[in-house]
């Protein structure tokens, strides 16, 4: 047999699930005929880890001694699971992309997917997949998210074939130390100014459905973004359904995306945007809407809240108007002030429905710009003409305050 082993060669040679499986059934029938051995054959003996038996027939020895080298008896069991995992492409690097070809005889992958173990489309997908390979380049990226147990994650996602192909990996640590890996193969679709994810998962060689990611990518090629924000929705680690925010950060290599990975630190500026954005519906129904949530109990009081209001801010002897619309249903602060706008406002009941909170941005000619009120519910819902209460806030001059609310109904 001609040795024609290239390993000055770095670029990675990929093959489809298919022809990674005929390869290593191949390899294996080629291994047990020539040590002529019948029946099963513990994997790390076969491949030559762990603890195998070094003077017992196994493929590191047998692949040694066509590369005259060193080789590592558990990369090739290593493929062997991802295809297990479900991974469409395997990707063979270094000197192995021409050792395990060579092993069987023949020159090259091209000569040894010429047999008869190839059908006519097999064999065009494979010759498509290194015809598209040497043309294009892999992206790699960590998302970041607010995920299961209220905390921050990390994961790596590797774009293949010019954004037609995706593979995405989490790592969770268990509360032993003990680490999960979950791992997501899917499709990529681009329409108008976004990308769309679409991911699958195996368990037991069954496939299931993944995760959903859109992300806004504008005019521009989505490879030449740093930075990829945008939305996913799925299930977490405890199967339920959830959906949130994501940021993609684009890095040069896999190393430098590991590396990332292994750091318990995570970015300030991305934290910030995306702590508390999750949004999860609990694995169970409920009966009873009033067991919806903690909060479904109270619905009433917050449907009473409703009107148009004139909220007087009394401190440090002064006291300041602002009239404010509160929508039916959407229970959505409006201003009806025309030079004032409220953002980022939000109702919620608390204490077990004994305390009404209004949280609320000013944006305009106010003398606050961000305030916090808390008032008695039954006091504001049964008073028709004023209630009172206590606030907090920032004033023009980004100084806190604090003092009496009256609202009064218009």
């Amino acid at each position: 047999m001609e040795n024609i082993l290239n390993t000055d060669n770095n670029e990675t040679l990929l093959l489809t699930k298919h022809t990674f499986n005929v390869l290593l059934n191949s390899i294996i029938e080629h291994f047990k005929e020539s040590h002529k051995i019948d029946g099963k054959y513990k994997d790390s003996q076969l491949y030559g880890f762990g603890n195998y038996d070094t003077e017992k027939p196994n493929l590191k020895n047998d692949l040694e001694l066509i590369l005259r080298g060193y080789v590592n008896g558990k990369y090739l069991y290593n493929k062997y699971r991802e295809t297990q995992s479900g991974k469409p492409i395997i990707k063979i690097s270094r000197e192995y992309k021409s050792l395990f070809i060579n092993y069987l005889g023949f020159k090259n992958l091209h000569e040894f997917i010429k047999t008869d173990l190839f059908n006519l489309n097999q064999k065009n997908k494979q010759l498509e997949l290194l015809n598209k390979n040497s043309k294009q380049n892999d992206y790699y990226y960590v998302c970041y998210y607010y995920g299961e147990d209220n905390k921050m994650n990390k994961g790596q996602i590797v774009i293949y074939n010019e954004w037609k192909n995706i593979e995405m990996i989490y790592t969770y640590k268990g509360e032993n130390g003990e680490k999960g890996v979950y791992t997501f193969f899917g499709t990529i679709k681009q329409s108008e100014d976004f990308v769309f994810f679409d991911t699958k998962y195996y368990v037991e060689n069954k496939k299931s459905e993944g995760a959903k990611f859109i992300f806004f990518i504008g005019k521009s090629s989505p490879n030449e973004r740093s930075y990829l924000i945008g939305t996913y929705s799925g299930f977490d680690k405890y199967d339920r359904a959830i959906a949130g925010k994501m940021i993609l950060k684009k890095y040069n290599s896999k190393v430098e995306v590991e590396e990332v990975i292994n750091e318990e630190n995570f970015d300030p500026i991305i934290c910030q945007e995306l702590n508390k954005n999750r949004l999860v519906v609990e694995s169970s129904i409920r009966k009873n809407p009033l067991l919806f949530s903690k909060k479904s109990p109270y619905s009433q009081i917050l449907l009473k809240t409703s009107g148009n209001y004139n909220f007087i801010f009394e401190f440090d002897k002064q006291h300041y108007e602002l009239k404010l619309n509160i929508e039916k249903f959407h229970y959505n602060i409006v201003s009806l002030n025309e030079a004032i706008i409220i953002e980022n406002d939000e109702i919620s009941v608390l204490s077990k429905g004994q305390i009404l909170n209004f949280d609320f941005s000013i944006s305009g000619i106010f003398y606050l710009q961000k305030v916090s009120i808390y008032i008695n519910a039954q006091e504001f819902i049964e008073n028709n003409e004023k209630a009172i209460g206590n606030f907090n806030g920032v004033n023009v001059n980004n100084k806190i305050v604090q003092g009496k609310i009256e609202i009064e109904t218009l």
